[in-house]
């Protein structure tokens, strides 16, 4: 019994753990979005369910907002515990710990107005050019093989390895009080947002609607970042979004 109430106090004090369930919570959402909307196809039936412009916006950048919590927060666990086991020490680390948060909150907040706007172009795009709505596969294919050349850049390693190495990011950029750790957030947000904008880009030529594509997104991000040796899996998953990308772009080229 003791060593179940110590196991317990320490799940109540480990940020991760507040992350993995705000993270679960965010995933029953999208779910739930899919499931329920008219179409399946997750924020285009939300944002149609209102009629005022700014409801519209709002319910489709807030959809944005829940799969990013899904598909993110998971990865930046074992930076929100090293930051927290380096504050513990420091004068009143709440307000620093609720600092960086916000701040690499902003990147992926910023990041979600842009990829809104971006789904919204291409819904124009396709709804006015007849020769694209006939191939949909070409938008997805594209993205895939963005995606999948991206995986073998030089600033994809570079994010990559910031990102692995929340001992080494915090030696060198970590300042105390919370304006530091407000810009320590944001520059771990960039360095996120610089592994995984290309992957997340797959999500808008979904449509946000693909459950199947967020959870195997969302597994590759959380292996690459997070596990011992993830590092090993970027060529493989580059080379299987190109290979996947490649043939859905040609299929679509070629179809009639």
């Amino acid at each position: 019994m003791p060593g179940i109430a110590s196991a317990a106090m320490r799940a109540r004090h480990d940020p991760g753990v507040v992350l993995w369930v705000v993270a679960g919570v965010c995933w029953v959402a999208a779910v739930s979005l899919v499931v329920t909307s008219p179409d399946g196809a997750g924020h285009h039936g939300v944002a149609s369910a209102g009629s005022a412009p700014p409801w519209r916006l709002g319910a489709s950048l807030a959809v944005w907002l829940v799969m990013i919590g899904a598909m993110m927060l998971p990865t930046v666990v074992p930076m929100v515990r090293m930051f927290d086991v380096v504050t513990a020490r420091a004068p009143r680390p709440a307000p620093a710990r609720a600092s960086f948060l916000a701040g690499y909150l902003a990147i992926w907040t910023a990041f979600a107005g842009v990829a809104l706007l971006g789904d919204a172009a291409v819904d124009a795009l396709v709804a006015g050019w007849a020769w694209l709505a006939a191939r949909p596969g070409l938008i997805l294919g594209v993205a895939l093989v963005v995606a999948g050349a991206f995986q073998f850049s030089p600033l994809k390693n570079a994010c990559l390895t910031a990102c692995r190495n929340p001992v080494g990011f915090l030696w060198q950029h970590y300042r105390r009080g919370a304006a530091g750790a407000w810009r320590l957030g944001l520059r771990h947000g960039m360095s996120c947002l610089g592994c995984c904008w290309a992957l997340m880009l797959v999500m808008v030529a979904t449509g946000v609607g693909s459950l199947v594509w967020m959870t195997g997104l969302t597994a590759v991000m959380v292996i690459e970042k997070t596990a011992r040796r993830g590092a090993r899996l970027v060529v493989p998953v580059g080379g299987a979004l190109l290979a996947a990308g490649v043939s859905l772009a040609l299929s679509a080229l070629l179809s009639s």
